[in-house]
């Protein structure tokens, strides 16, 4: 290669450059271990660059161990190949869905982590505040610490962020976000084609009045997703109405369960719903039940992300497909593909969406009710030959531990006016010991009356406040939980759901004490979930912020213990979060 060809390549100092396009021929197997590298003489020839600037590419080469250099003999490649060294650098993603269901980020990270694995790349992954990542990266560039980075932010991808890195010549690739216009490396997915598929399946079905659920209005994803779901509407000749429209400020469950029971209150509400993430539409599916109305015989859903959880929901969640793990591997197949020199910077890889088709969309009707005239319908009194609708957690029998506070109230009234038969137990301990006392009787005390009562029970609920647990190790939260899973086990209970209050306020102290505390329950419920899942327990968690209204409890926690949810483990959801 000459220096015309480096031009080609990406940016920073002439020497780098030339490192860079060594390390891409050892890694290549161009060079094998132990060969002898070109003279310095050869290099300056071959890349038109003066000794210097030679000299200084195979010194770096060598203090990353790479090459070694021997005197009188010459360079030759090191016994041993290092490894690629990968950092996945996930910006500004505190208040996101990742932080609320974590199917996403885990589906991202395997992906990206099995194609490191198996390609003998060592993986660093960091989470950063968008303040501080361009400094961060700037750092990163001048560490030369890792050969590539993998970026994924929760907004727009700042075009700074683009020039730190390709200034100093560092490979790069972006994931899902992309600048329209700008070459870059980048996955992303076709998100206007996406959307268009999603409303045209809802227009083909005979709904002509759709609505639309997204968030992040201000940034690119958002705007084509809104923009996709137009040209469908247009394409059939069917004019956009804005009232149709909400848009969110975040990708969360919470969200979603506000946008969707706010279009379906409206005057005149859509008889389906594009809800454009299948985490908001986890809320979507709330609303519409609290609302009195079924799926998707009142109101269809079509998703998009298709999670893992949108194909256990009940009824299954029809969505459009563009999978987070292949995000993950393609980023990191990408990624490296450049830094081996295999693939010339920029590139662009586009994941085409399609539709998963499942049992929350069907044919509409001709007459179109109104949510309230639908509830009235299925709570008049059943006509000759009806079956009366059930409620949602009718003749499950739940075992509650913990204090008698207004949290545990008011999930046990829900629990009974769902229909369930709770059995509460406020002599459970709050600080520790869910082990030890357990242990000792070997039992969960409520356990052992739920079954003399009932000869079984179906859920178990523990209620506790963190508090007074922050200090507790992750050693201890996790045997505390395996001895409830076990005793569970025995017993033969399908489901253990944990509701953890936190008092907290919006300082900063506040907010740092909420993230360490949820940081902390994810861990511990995914480690529970990952453990027990295989042996038939379901193990999930609410977080809970005082203060708080407690009517917004209700619903995350019916449905934690709902049959919707019972293919659903190792997830934590939040109510009354802090901006953070």
């Amino acid at each position: 290669m000459r220096q015309a060809d480096l031009g080609r390549k990406p940016g920073g100092p002439l020497y780098h450059r030339i490192r860079q396009d060594i390390l891409a021929q050892i890694r290549r197997g161009d060079f094998e271990p132990g060969d002898q590298l070109p003279s310095e003489n050869q290099l300056c020839t071959q890349y038109g660059v003066s000794v210097t600037t030679a000299r200084r590419a195979l010194l770096e080469l060598v203090k990353e161990g790479v090459v070694q250099r021997k005197a009188g003999v010459g360079t030759m490649v090191a016994p041993q190949v290092r490894q690629a060294r990968l950092s996945f650098i996930s910006i500004d993603y505190v208040n996101d869905a990742w932080r609320h269901i974590s199917s996403a980020m885990g589906e991202v990270t395997a992906g990206i982590g099995e194609y490191a694995w198996q390609h003998d790349a060592a993986l660093n992954i960091i989470g950063i505040g968008e303040d501080e990542a361009a400094t961060y990266l700037r750092g990163l560039t001048e560490e030369r610490s890792v050969d590539g980075v993998l970026l994924r932010t929760a907004n727009d991808i700042h075009e700074e962020y683009l020039e730190i890195l390709e200034q100093a010549g560092l490979p790069y690739v972006v994931i899902k976000r992309h600048i329209p216009g700008r070459e870059m490396n980048c996955v992303i997915s076709d998100d206007i084609l996406g959307a268009r598929i999603a409303t045209s399946h809802l227009l083909s079905l005979g709904h002509n009045r759709i609505g639309f659920v997204c968030a992040k209005p201000h940034i690119t994803l958002g705007r084509e997703r809104l923009t996709g779901y137009r040209t469908a509407l247009m394409a059939e000749g069917i004019g956009f109405d804005s009232a149709l429209v909400r848009q969110e400020p975040h990708f969360t469950m919470e969200m979603g369960y506000r946008a969707v029971k706010s279009l379906l209150q409206a005057p005149a509400p859509p008889s389906a719903i594009f809800v454009a993430s299948d985490t908001m539409a986890l809320g979507g599916y709330q609303a519409a039940w609290d609302l009195g109305l079924r799926i998707p015989d009142d109101v269809a859903f079509v998703g998009y992300d298709d999670l893992a959880s949108a194909a256990v929901l009940q009824p299954p969640l029809t969505t459009i497909r563009t999978s987070y793990y292949d995000f993950g591997r393609l980023a990191t197949q990408l990624l490296l593909d450049i830094i081996d020199g295999r693939e010339l910077a920029p590139q662009r890889r586009v994941i085409q969406p399609t539709l998963v088709v499942r049992e929350s969309a069907k044919r509409s009707e001709s007459v179109a009710r109104t949510p309230a005239v639908q509830k009235e319908m299925r709570s008049a009194a059943p006509v000759s030959g009806s079956v009366p609708i059930q409620k949602r957690l009718s003749g499950r029998v739940v075992v509650s531990l913990g204090p008698n506070d207004e949290v545990m109230q008011a999930i046990i009234g829900a629990y009974e006016a769902e229909g369930a038969h709770v059995m509460p137990d406020t002599s459970f301990p709050q600080k520790g010991d869910y082990g030890t006392r357990s242990s000792e009787k070997n039992d969960v005390p409520g356990l052992a009356r739920a079954f003399e009562r009932h000869g079984r029970a179906d859920l178990l609920l523990c209620t506790f406040n963190l508090e007074p647990n922050l200090d507790m190790s992750w050693s201890q939260a996790v045997g505390y939980g395996r001895t409830a899973a076990t005793r569970m086990s025995e017993r033969g209970l399908g489901r253990l759901v944990y509701v953890a209050a936190l008092e907290t306020d919006d300082t900063f102290v506040g907010k740092a004490k909420y993230s360490a505390a949820r940081a902390g329950l994810a861990q511990v419920v995914k480690t529970l979930a990952a453990e027990w899942t295989p042996k038939g327990i379901g193990i999930n968690a609410l977080i809970v912020c005082k203060p708080l209204r407690v009517e917004d409890i209700i619903g995350p926690a019916v449905f934690l213990a709902s049959d919707e949810a019972a293919s659903i483990s190792g997830e934590v959801l939040a109510v009354g979060e802090p901006e953070l």
